[in-house]
C-alpha cells in the first residue's frame, strides 16, 4: 500500500493543482470568463467620455500588450475603432442589397465616408506610433467628420439611416480615442 498510495496522492494533488490553475490563470492574465476586463484597462477607460464602450471594445485587445498604460489603451481603442469601421462597411454592403434606390445611393455615400475614415484612422495609428498626438487628434477629428457625414443624405431625403447605430458607436469610440490621446 505504501508506494501505490504515495503515487495516488501525488496524482490527486497534481490534478487539484491543474484544476485550480486552469480556473485562476485566465483571470490573472485578463482573459477571464464572462467578459472580464483587465483592471488596468478598466481604470484608464473610466476616464473617457464613454467608459463602457471603451472597456467593451479596447478591453478585447489587452492580451496583446505586455504593459497596460494610456498609450496601450489608446492603441487598443484605435484598433477597435478601425475594426468597427470595417464592420460598418460590411453592413453597408449587406444593407445595399435589400433597400430602395434612394437609400442605396445614400448608403453608397456612407461607404465612401467609411472608406475615408479607415484611411484617417490609419494615419492616426501611424501618428500614435511616433507619439505625435497633435496629428493623431486631427486625424481622429477628420474620421468623426467623415462618418458623421453619412447621416446627411438620409436626413435630406427624409428617410431612416440604417447606419445610425454604427455612427453613434463610432462617434463614441472616436471621442474616447481623442480623450486617450490627450492622456499621453
Amino acid at each position: 500500500m505504501g508506494l501505490a498510495y504515495y503515487y495516488h496522492q501525488r496524482l490527486v494533488l497534481l490534478a487539484v493543482v491543474a484544476f485550480l490553475c486552469a480556473g485562476l490563470f485566465p483571470q490573472a492574465l485578463g482573459k477571464g470568463h464572462g467578459g472580464a476586463v483587465n483592471p488596468a484597462v478598466a481604470g484608464i477607460c473610466s476616464r473617457t467620455p464613454f467608459p463602457e464602450v471603451c472597456k467593451s471594445t479596447a478591453g478585447r485587445h489587452a492580451s496583446k500588450y505586455p504593459v497596460i498604460d494610456n498609450l496601450a489603451v489608446l492603441n487598443m481603442q484605435v484598433e477597435a475603432f478601425s475594426k468597427r469601421t470595417a464592420q460598418a462597411r460590411q453592413h453597408v454592403a449587406k444593407s445595399a442589397r435589400t433597400i430602395p434606390p434612394a437609400q442605396k445611393q445614400a448608403l453608397t455615400f456612407c461607404d465612401t465616408m467609411y472608406m475615408n475614415t479607415q484611411d484617417t484612422i490609419g494615419a492616426a495609428q501611424r501618428a500614435i506610433t511616433f507619439k505625435d498626438t497633435s496629428t493623431a487628434k486631427i486625424m481622429l477629428q477628420l474620421a468623426v467628420q467623415d462618418f458623421d457625414s453619412c447621416d446627411r443624405p438620409f436626413t435630406q431625403a427624409g428617410i431612416p439611416n440604417p447606419m445610425g447605430k454604427f455612427d453613434k458607436e463610432l462617434n463614441q469610440m472616436a471621442n474616447n480615442c481623442m480623450t486617450l490621446a490627450n492622456m499621453i
